[in-house]
């Protein structure tokens, strides 16, 4: 749950800078800005996924450890 929250977040947080970024440029250089959902949607879609497959395999690992062992590497 914390990979999929955070990397949602991050992507939400990359969604609206990469908006406001391309609307700024779109005002500077006097274009019509379009925005696309599907776009928007396939950021967050591809930003999740990716947290959720580098989030899980550590959680994996981490999981097949014997606590006292795990603790004692730290």
């Amino acid at each position: 749950m914390e990979a999929i929250f955070l990397s949602l977040m991050g992507g939400i947080i990359g969604v609206v800078t990469g908006v406001m970024g391309a609307y700024a440029i779109c005002a500077l250089m006097d274009t019509s800005f379009l925005l696309s959902p599907l776009t928007i949607i396939l950021a967050l879609g591809f930003s999740t996924t990716i947290g959720i497959v580098f989030g899980f395999a550590p959680a994996r690992k981490a999981s097949k450890l014997n606590p006292i062992e795990a603790l004692r590497r730290v």
